[in-house]
């Protein structure tokens, strides 16, 4: 389901899928509310339950539904708790409009609450007559939905006002919705409608938390989560910052437990009444990971905790004393935990080791021995050894990290220290905790240990980063562990030059040249059978020193010698080793790429750096579903991007943006540097102005924090699309000038078609033919039907006559060969927009025509709307050029959609609870923005089909 509550002093929203999970019941009520309210029968609802429960979320879907109605809303905080009238005053400004139509003595009332005058404390049956009667008439314009969130909070004076007006509106057309926490204590709305709000089934938590934590949890954590958030949504929805992935237990010392501010407070008081022996019993059940009920019972008799306590703590919603040890929220159980002191902490877990069964619970009686321990303990750090070493057969890394972290912290000796975090390191690394990980490999780096595993450590750190940052640091640190591992394990440094050389790709141009040279000149090193011999004088193109690479080397080298050829010679000299990569891998089922997700990574370029768009495809779905299923948490948002371009693509924007959202999901949830490339090129493609400049301009300035030079090319072409979308060449222009010479492959050539196409566009013949050039050498270097069909393209601007034609021919061909079916929408485009420009306005139309159809299709939104003004000028009149649906309001929308589907404007005025006169009103203005002749023709307009229509 969806949540919108209070976190801290932001609103926190979390979208869902459709609908409410488990709230079928409560939208249904409120529904038919609103519903009755439009045909004049109006009323209240009161929506109570516990903080977190999704009394906001109700109120979204209200208003999401009805957003057609005058929806007046009022989120109350606790810093106007005392503010008298302040509530009414956010209610009522929208309807102040109808302030001097109400009787003198209401709207002196009614001023002195607001602030509009002076005088003395206003009537309050005056008061409320007056809220009713601006209320009443807003009704009569269209009906009033009021929303009051967090009514707890609101100030007294506007509450019992508006309880007042609540029970008044039987015979309006205005309905109230209340949210509160408790209702006993608001004796304001006592004997209005009321509806608890309460925890979701088990089968909706589950389905929740699975649908908001992307990053693979423990279950011994999950079912612990589960079952401690009561179906609560918001618990399970900010389960990640409350535990994190890699926790077991309790954290340990002190400190902020992370949760939301007001609902802290509201625990903390909670807390506060109990009396000691209650507290005593919830520092042992928040101690105790498991909740084990017969071990906190036999540890609380030992520390002669009266058996009430457990009735005292139950008493006040805190625990559940069932089948296991329950806290309400798992919130409660850190702040029970963080308020005890380290003594009182130590005592518990020692009490729980002397209650526990050492020999067949001996996991969990190591884990309390550790948490009890003041200093080294040598012996029981080896016995938390051990039972790291079980669970990482069994229970999981998260839970294995939680034993190797605290067998370290109890360890004397530095060496056996250093080895005991390295697997501390590995476990967190393991469960995508990459930051937590980070934090032990960088001082871990300086400690003594045996030389192969400072080896590991420093390969182990240099990944990490790389997984985190994505900058030149990572680079530097990669080829330094490549450099440490090559005497001992060439095989293995081979593949750490592969993640060096991915690292390059997103440092891009930010790293010096040097840098580069010494990479490759360090790659010769380790491999010294992949020193590039000279090119043979008799093959010019150098494809028999290829073939004889190929036979020499096995893909990682074969790899290795195409990202070579790339960075020190260009990508006419890359292309055809590029070339066999890609066939190399497509002959093998498995591609060879299974067990080295960089590898992957690479071959996927390989198949983009040629143009071949099938393959492309079909090696980055083995990438996704590689990583999906060795769970590699740092490899799968980066499969996830790649995966969203090849969307993009072949016109799956939709299906883009799931994979986009999915991405970041997983990237927030670990802490990993966020990956904007197929957000950037998302939002450009759907044309939404005004959110993808604002997205281009945070990418931009992230590259510059992290020197990712790939991200700054992204945004770079992303602003290109854009500006070339919405018809702005200069713009364009100015994003490209002269990068796609400084660009990775994969850019280069796109940049490049921006380039031309708004060169051209400016009259700058000179930068139009310097890209073609790139797009020439391209084409003939990679030989595929997407490579052609962008020269192709790019050919036809610079020419006249029947060669153009022929050239747009040719290049929608090829590039409808190559199932980039949004760049041939362009190459029709460009084509119809040309042949109008001629005053071949007949002939316009079918290119013109056919391209406005793909970018309606795929929600190409500017290009759509560019090809529909051209579609306008050839005559064709099906559509209203330069306009659309969107230029319509919440109302006519509506009314539109109902006219398409052969509606009488008698019918929808019925249905919208508005005169026939309105509607018919309604349907001029929707004419005349749309910019078609009758009513008839609406049910042709792109977004107003039958299927289409939305109901009331």
């Amino acid at each position: 389901m969806g949540v919108d509550d209070r976190v801290g002093d932001r609103p926190v929203a979390v979208s869902g899928a459709p609908g409410l999970l488990g709230r079928s019941g409560e939208t249904a009520a409120l529904r038919d509310l609103v519903v009755r309210a439009c045909a004049g029968s109006g009323g209240a609802l009161v929506l109570h339950g516990e903080g977190g429960i999704g009394k906001t979320a109700l109120l979204d879907s209200v208003h999401t539904e009805h957003r057609a109605l005058q929806v007046l809303r009022v989120e109350n905080t606790q810093t106007e708790t005392e503010l008298s009238f302040a509530g009414l005053q956010h209610l009522t400004g929208p309807l102040l409009r109808h302030f001097a139509g109400l009787p003198q003595p209401q709207r002196e009332a009614l001023g002195v609450a607001l602030g509009r005058r002076s005088g003395p404390a206003p009537d309050p049956l005056h008061l409320g007559l007056a809220v009713l009667g601006l209320l009443a008439a807003g009704a009569e314009e269209q009906p009033v939905v009021c929303l009051v969130d967090d009514a707890q909070w609101m100030d007294r004076s506007s509450l019992a006002v508006l309880a007042f007006v609540a029970r008044r509106i039987a015979a309006q057309r205005i309905a109230f919705v209340f949210a509160a926490e408790d209702i006993d204590r608001l004796g304001e709305l006592t004997g209005l409608p009321a509806r608890a709000v309460g925890p979701l089934g088990d089968r909706d938590a589950r389905e929740l938390l699975d649908s908001t934590v992307r990053a693979p949890l423990d279950q011994r954590v999950r079912e612990r989560v589960l079952t401690e958030a009561h179906g609560n949504p918001l618990a399970l929805l900010y389960l990640p910052r409350w535990i994190g992935p890699t926790e077991m237990a309790a954290r340990s010392a002190g400190g902020d437990p992370g949760g939301p501010k007001w609902l802290e407070e509201s625990f903390r008081i909670r807390l506060s009444q109990l009396p000691t022996d209650a507290l005593l019993l919830l520092l042992l059940a928040a101690a105790e990971p498991d909740g084990n009920p017969l071990l906190v019972r036999r540890a609380a008799a030992r520390l002669d905790i009266g058996p009430d306590a457990a009735a005292v703590a139950e008493a006040a919603g805190i625990l559940d004393t069932g089948t296991r040890m329950a806290f309400r929220h798992p919130l409660l159980r850190s702040m029970v935990y963080a308020s005890a002191s380290s003594t009182e902490r130590r005592r518990a877990h020692a009490t729980l080791a002397e209650c526990c069964d050492a020999m067949h619970e001996a996991d969990r009686h190591a884990w309390h021995l550790g948490q009890a321990a003041a200093g080294f303990d040598e012996e029981v750090a080896r016995r938390l050894e051990d039972a790291a070493r079980r669970a990482a057969r069994g229970a999981g890394a998260a839970v294995a990290c939680g034993f190797w972290e605290l067998s370290a912290a109890l360890t004397a000796d530095r060496r056996t220290r250093a080895s005991r975090m390295l697997s501390a390191a590995c476990a967190k690394r393991e469960t995508g905790a990459f930051r937590e990980a980070l934090a032990i490999l960088a001082p871990l780096r300086h400690e003594p240990m045996p030389g192969a595993d400072h080896a590991r450590v420093v390969l182990l750190h240099a990944r990490t980063v790389y997984a985190v940052q994505r900058d030149e640091e990572a680079v530097r640190l990669l080829v330094d562990a490549a450099r440490l591992v090559a005497d001992e394990d060439p095989a293995a440094a081979r593949h750490v030059l592969l993640d060096a050389f991915t690292a390059v790709a997103y440092s891009g141009r930010h790293l010096p040249r040097e840098r580069i040279a010494d990479i490759v000149a360090e790659t010769r090193r380790i491999c010294p059978a992949l020193a590039m011999p000279p090119d043979p004088s008799p093959d010019p193109d150098g494809s028999a020193d290829v073939e004889s690479a190929e036979r020499a080397d096995d893909l990682v080298g074969l790899v290795l010698r195409a990202q070579m050829a790339s960075v020190s010679k260009g990508p006419a000299a890359a292309a055809p080793i590029m070339a066999r990569v890609v066939r190399r891998c497509l002959s093998d089922d498995r591609g060879g790429t299974q067990d080295d997700p960089n590898l992957a990574r690479l071959v996927s370029d390989a198949a983009l750096y040629v143009g071949d768009a099938r393959a492309w495809q079909r090696l980055v779905g083995r990438q996704v579903q590689s990583a999906r299923k060795r769970r590699d948490h740092a490899a799968l948002p980066i499969a996830l991007n790649h995966q969203a371009m090849v969307d993009l693509h072949f016109g799956r924007l939709d299906d883009a943006a799931e994979r986009v959202a999915e991405a970041h999901g997983i990237t927030e949830t670990l802490g990993m540097a966020p990956l904007r490339y197929a957000d950037l090129a998302l939002a450009a493609w759907r044309g939404d102005e005004q959110s993808g400049l604002a997205l281009i301009d945070l990418a931009a300035r992230e590259a510059a924090e992290r020197r990712e030079g790939r991200l700054l090319t992204a945004t770079e072409y992303a602003r290109a699309v854009l500006h070339n979308a919405v018809g702005r060449p200069e713009a364009a222009l100015a994003a490209v000038a002269e990068l796609f010479d400084g660009a990775g492959a994969g850019y280069r050539v796109l940049l490049a078609a921006e380039c031309a196409e708004a060169a051209v566009a400016c009259g700058q013949t000179l930068s139009a033919r310097s890209a073609r050039e790139v797009l020439r050498e391209n084409a003939r270097a990679c030989r595929t039907p997407w490579a052609e069909g962008l020269y192709l393209q790019t050919e036809a601007l610079l020419q006249d006559g029947l060669a153009k034609e022929e050239s747009y021919q040719r290049a929608v061909e090829e590039l409808t060969r190559a199932g980039a079916v949004l760049q041939a929408a362009r190459a029709h485009l460009l084509w119809g927009e040309w042949l109008l420009k001629i005053g071949r306005r007949t002939q316009a139309r079918p290119p013109l025509r056919h391209a406005w159809t793909v970018f309606s299709g795929a929600g190409a939104r500017a290009f759509r709307a560019r090809a529909a003004t051209k579609l306008g000028a050839a005559g064709e009149r099906s559509v209203r050029p330069g306009r659309g649906v969107h230029m319509l309001t919440a109302q006519e929308s509506r009314v539109a959609r109902m006219v398409a589907s052969g509606e009488t404007s008698r019918e929808i005025g019925a249905a919208l609870f508005i005169s026939p006169r309105t509607v018919d009103a309604h349907v001029r203005s929707i004419l005349r923005k749309l910019d078609v002749l009758s009513r008839r023709q609406l049910r042709h307009v792109e977004g107003l089909r039958p299927a289409e229509r939305s109901e009331v």
